[in-house]
């Protein structure tokens, strides 16, 4: 169980992204995004999270995981570039990745109680966020 916390926050954080980009230059990216992680090394569990990208700004909506608020945060640069960062309780991780205009996809790592856990991550946009969709009403 500890494993599977370990993983939610890792994967969490590989969506949390940290750039260098104006607010203007990583619009293209902002919206709804839905992550999937899956472990290949540990004992973490494959999950799949909600995320937001505003004006170039990354984070969850939300949400708790093992019984600890999670805090995800960070950027995304103007070529899509992820690097990331989580935390809920004792568990963090870190990833970095690459999103295009309607998916992505990464490398997660993170510590918890259970140890060490890794991993891959894929995204993509949800429709209704597009640009080209919010700006027909």
């Amino acid at each position: 169980m500890s494993g599977n916390r370990i993983c939610m926050i890792a994967l969490t954080a590989t969506f949390a992204i940290i750039g260098s980009a104006t607010s203007a230059m990583a619009q293209p990216f902002d919206g709804n995004w839905n992550i999937a992680a899956q472990t290949t090394r540990g004992h973490c569990e494959n999950i799949e999270f909600p995320v937001v990208i505003r004006d170039g700004e990354v984070f969850s909506t939300g949400g708790a995981y093992g019984g600890y608020a999670a805090q995800v945060r960070g950027q995304v640069d103007s070529s899509g570039r992820a690097l990331v960062q989580a935390a809920a309780g004792p568990r963090d991780a870190r990833g970095a990745g690459q999103l295009g205009q309607y998916e992505g996809r990464g490398t997660w790592a993170g510590r918890g109680p259970s140890g060490v856990c890794s991993g891959v991550w894929t995204a993509y946009r949800h429709w209704f966020s597009l640009p080209f969709f919010q700006s027909r009403f």
